[in-house]
């Protein structure tokens, strides 16, 4: 007991001799930062769920459910790199930047106040019935996750709404994967994915019509409510031009609708449209000791630092602030969009470059190699109980 009890006290002593980085939002993006943070940070993380839901691959969680589980949801307690990352389950509720405190709702409703010397706001955005920011428990999660499956399996007409990355992903897969339903394509330009090179737009309309998806183009629909574009049912579609509604079973919105988590920050840290203003070190501007990342962070249009290797940035950054030097590691956004659009395919993955060039890397490769050793076991370090 005494030894076990000298160990405690010696933990609690190397936890106070430590500056504490508190990042808020353990989603893809921040469970990356969290995990890659220098070892002589104490690390704490706060997670409005138990599980990383990555909001990846929309398409391939709707239809292909269980391949889409085995790599993109994944208990936080799993993952190798956060072993030393002290987890939270909580939501934060407001920011003092002076006093250098975090206020944070718990799961039972309590609220406690955390003081830290570096914040990284992670937070995120909504976007739909698959990105919020709701406190659940892994049960509620099985089963919204399960019911979003039977509402996919139930309907025979499926409406997307928005061409971009999201929807054309989900349109291709839905259809794919159940070929006798009706899936459309609703897009408000002449052509899918918006922001792609010409050739990679093209090369997607043409793979949408050959899977038999009813593409609508140059039709702008009237967006519901909030409510209405985060619930996954069915309902009437009206246009924006008058042309005739259309019922569907199921209407899925990607129209990019982005609302960032920002409301608990104050109001000086904020572009006008709610997103965390930052430099190119990804530095919030006006607050030394603060730092944002991914698609909460208003680093560009597109919002790229959640990907594009944004979190080595930030760690570099916080390394150097800890040594005493000003941050100095910048992050450069691509001047376009690249990488996969529709996920893995039973033939393969197939990437695009900024210039439309394409490239497949065969499925084998792939479900052997690119996912289980470089992306689980190298970026995220692997998970406890299912590689090593």
């Amino acid at each position: 007991m005494k030894k076990l009890w000298q160990k405690a006290a010696t933990a609690a002593r190397s936890d106070a001799d430590r500056p504490t980085v508190l990042v808020l939002g353990m989603g893809d993006t921040g469970v990356l930062t969290a995990a890659h943070l220098p070892s002589r940070c104490r690390v704490v993380g706060v997670a409005t769920k138990p599980l990383l839901v990555s909001g990846q691959e929309l398409g391939c969680r709707l239809s292909d459910h269980e391949g889409w589980r085995e790599d993109y949801l994944v208990p936080l307690n799993k993952l190798r790199r956060l072993a030393r990352v002290e987890i939270l389950h909580a939501r934060a509720t407001a920011v003092d930047p002076v006093g250098q405190t975090a206020s944070l709702q718990m799961m039972d409703n309590t609220t406690m106040e955390l003081a830290w010397d570096y914040l990284v706001i992670a937070t995120g955005v909504g976007n739909g019935f698959w990105r919020e920011d709701r406190l659940e428990t892994q049960a509620v999660i099985e089963q919204r996750l399960a019911g979003q499956v039977a509402s996919v399996a139930a309907a025979d007409s499926i409406a997307v709404v928005g061409g971009g990355p999201c929807g054309t992903s989900t349109a291709f897969n839905l259809k794919r994967a159940y070929p006798n339903k009706n899936v459309a394509l609703y897009m408000s330009g002449p052509l899918p994915l918006p922001g792609y090179a010409e050739v990679t737009r093209h090369y997607h309309r043409d793979l949408l019509r050959e899977r038999g998806v009813a593409l609508v183009t140059d039709r702008r629909a009237v967006l519901p409510d909030e409510a209405g574009l985060q619930r996954l049912a069915g309902g009437v579609l009206h246009f924006q031009d008058g042309s005739p509604d259309v019922r569907a079973d199921l209407i899925i919105w990607t129209t990019g609708n982005l609302r960032p988590y920002t409301a608990f920050l104050p109001p000086d840290m904020l572009d006008d449209r709610g997103f965390v203003v930052t430099d190119s070190h990804l530095n919030v501007i006006g607050h030394r000791r603060i730092f944002a990342i991914g698609d909460v962070a208003a680093t560009d249009p597109l919002r790229c630092s959640a990907r594009n290797w944004a979190y080595r940035v930030l760690c570099k950054n916080i390394a150097a602030c800890l040594d005493g030097r000003p941050p100095s590691a910048r992050f450069i956004p691509p001047v376009a969009r690249w990488g996969s659009i529709l996920g893995l395919q039973p033939d393969g993955l197939r990437l695009h470059g900024p210039a439309g060039q394409g490239w497949r890397l065969p499925r084998w490769l792939v479900r052997w190699f690119l996912y289980p050793v470089v992306v689980r076991r190298w970026i995220y370090g692997g998970t406890m109980g299912r590689d090593s």
